[in-house]
């Protein structure tokens, strides 16, 4: 299996309306690297016929290819399917209604250019901003992030956050570590792996876009997200003064 420099990874589930835009749109914020980059739709078995229009497009586009997870286990379980099946030396994570913005993902990826290992796009750093989200989800999830930093001593703005690239290496060592299948639970797993063995991280300032009417719904519910999360604090809570990392 070839290697290439970028694997961007989209999660779908009923998600065909959106496919071709957001194919269009990640092609044109990374023209330069067309020939260096995969763009994985990671679909859980949809209904509706995305991975079909998946497939239809990668016709025309070959950096667009289809990932059938085969399940809807969450979307930290549709990330590491598509984890696994990357060819990349660095993984980027955007989500398929483009609430947040493609050329801020190739800021994420001019970062690790830099040396960073990991790189996130804030929604709550200085100059970040978040928009349409229900103040219910958006003090949830800033409440969610100081109890990480607290707690976790992940010292990030929004470790939550699924916008993000990373050096494929870390997955391969960490990977193993991360036994969480849900959002943010997932997510918040894998920064809290990265945050504890020192490894180089950044926050970018980005604006998030709740998607609008017609494109779909979140598949995100606040009552399924925070039990996982609450029990996964208490866990590495207790590893986070652990001796063996």
């Amino acid at each position: 299996m070839e290697a290439v420099k970028l694997s961007i990874i989209v999660p779908v589930y009923n998600e065909k309306q959106v496919i071709e835009k957001t194919s269009d749109k990640l092609l044109a914020a990374f023209q330069g690297f067309h020939n260096q980059m995969e763009i994985l739709f990671v679909d859980d078995n949809s209904p509706d016929g995305t991975a079909q229009e998946v497939l239809r497009i990668s016709e025309r586009s070959p950096q667009v290819q289809l990932v059938q997870h085969g399940k809807k286990e969450g979307i930290g379980a549709a990330h590491r399917a598509g984890y696994e099946s990357s060819r990349g030396e660095y993984i980027l994570c955007i989500d398929a209604d483009l609430s947040q913005s493609p050329e801020d993902l190739l800021k994420i990826k001019d970062k690790l250019d830099d040396g960073y290992d990991l790189v996130i796009g804030s929604r709550y750093m200085s100059n970040g901003k978040q928009f349409g989200k229900s103040p219910i989800r958006d003090i949830g999830s800033r409440g969610m992030n100081l109890l990480c930093r607290l707690l976790l001593g992940i010292k990030l703005t929004d470790c939550t956050h699924t916008f993000r690239g990373f050096r494929a290496e870390l997955f391969r060592e960490y990977g193993h570590k991360i036994s969480s299948k849900g959002h943010p639970a997932f997510q918040v797993e894998f920064s809290f792996w990265i945050a504890k063995n020192r490894k180089k991280m950044l926050e970018l300032p980005i604006f998030f876009k709740e998607r609008e009417d017609g494109l779909g719904e979140s598949k995100i519910s606040i009552k399924k997200e925070v039990p996982p999360f609450l029990k996964l604090l208490g866990r590495l809570f207790i590893k986070r003064f652990s001796i063996n990392k």
